[in-house]
């Protein structure tokens, strides 16, 4: 949490404009104008501001400089906590979860996508990203957990996460190539 306190204003200006609109569309096919998204780790509020345009969005995010941000700048319910730490009695359509399990540890997440599927309405939507490869420790004062196709089906075994699309793509900024999947649990 302190890399984002210490480089709060480089980190949103490095991310609030990066276009989404691709993802977006592809995470949309899944939705219906009254759904409601959880945005796990909503960063800067980019796309939390965006989905709340369209559908009913509430943001989570470990890190009080950003979600105090992601509060202003989205105009939404932002939860300052961890996945593991998030608690509520409410359930969701969809988990937006963009850049953001990518800091959790390989053996952490099967647990993580299990407390995801008990906050998804049955028959929601998942969609999150990782860094491709397979390195996993600190890079640049964060910790990274990149995974490939391979790595990815492994977990969703384990947790019973339909794959609904899984793909590359590369960012805007570098080129960083990302994985970014769409799933839907069987409840």
């Amino acid at each position: 949490m302190d890399y984002y306190k210490e480089n709060l204003q480089e980190f949103i200006k490095n991310t609030i404009d990066v276009d989404m609109s691709d993802i977006y569309t592809r995470f949309e096919k899944h939705l219906t104008p009254k759904n409601t998204i959880l945005d796990l780790g909503c960063g800067s509020g980019r796309d939390l501001k965006y989905f709340n345009t369209k559908y009913k969005a509430q943001g989570l995010e470990p890190s009080k400089s950003l979600a105090d941000h992601a509060r202003k700048f989205s105009n939404c319910e932002v939860d300052q906590s961890s996945i593991q730490d998030f608690i509520t009695d409410k359930r969701y359509d969809a988990v937006w979860a963009c850049a953001s399990l990518l800091h959790i540890k390989s053996s952490e997440l099967p647990e993580v996508f299990l407390k995801i599927k008990e906050l998804l309405k049955p028959g929601g939507v998942i969609y999150c990203s990782f860094k491709y490869g397979d390195f996993e420790g600190e890079r640049d004062g964060r910790y990274f957990n990149d995974l490939d196709e391979e790595s990815f089906a492994q977990i969703a075994d384990i947790v019973e996460l339909d794959i609904l699309e899984i793909w590359q793509s590369c960012g805007q900024q570098s080129q960083q190539k990302w994985l970014n999947v769409l799933g839907k649990f069987n409840n």
